[in-house]
């Protein structure tokens, strides 16, 4: 019996892509090409016509959404700064609880800024309606609440190392996930309208 290279998917004899990746199986022929052919499936034909999109344009996106995470913290450490007298002359500074405060709220804050607008506008972050991108299922559908709340609590995984654990994971996927998008069943793609 074959195995996926890429998924280690059990392979049926004669198949050209792997069921659960998409990628093409090692040694499978094309009868006109004579080669299999290098043109990424989604699996089981899922998700036709999107155009995923790569590290690059997702980073960018990235960049804009996090201004505004940056916005949020310094407003959030001069809220708590005030209240807790960890002001200065140059902005805040604040050690022990009240810098743990202002961590987790931003940390909440950000959960809740992917997930809520990623699910009710459409799969888009202000960055990646700047950049003309949007999350959706792999097969081009909505993204749903539960799906929008996995992807993104696995940032945390993704983003070890200033997401080179994602970025490594989106150049190895023939759909272009990340962990969060592989577990939550999403895509990123070309803005279009979701079926």
């Amino acid at each position: 019996m074959k195995f996926c290279h890429q998924c280690g998917t059990a392979l049926e004899e004669g198949v050209r892509f792997c069921p659960n990746c998409g990628i093409p199986v090692r040694g499978s022929e094309d009868p006109v090409l004579g080669k299999a052919s290098m043109i990424p499936k989604s699996p089981a034909g899922l998700g036709k016509g999107l155009e995923y999109k790569g590290v690059g344009i997702r980073f960018a996106a990235q960049l804009i959404d996090l201004v505004v995470m940056l916005i949020f913290f310094f407003v959030i450490g001069r809220i708590v700064a005030g209240i807790f007298g960890g002001t200065s002359s140059d902005g805040f500074e604040m050690h022990g609880s009240p810098a743990f405060l202002v961590i987790i709220l931003t940390s909440i804050f950000g959960l809740a800024y992917f997930t809520v607008l990623e699910t009710w506008w459409g799969g888009q972050t202000l960055g990646k309606k700047l950049t003309g991108i949007q999350v959706a299922r792999e097969d081009g559908g909505s993204i749903d609440f539960s799906a929008a709340i996995i992807r993104n609590i696995l940032r945390v995984v993704d983003g070890f190392c200033f997401y080179l654990i994602g970025a490594i994971l989106i150049w190895r996927s023939p759909l272009k996930q990340r962990l969060g998008d592989r577990i939550a069943h999403t895509v990123v793609v070309k803005r279009y309208v979701p079926l």
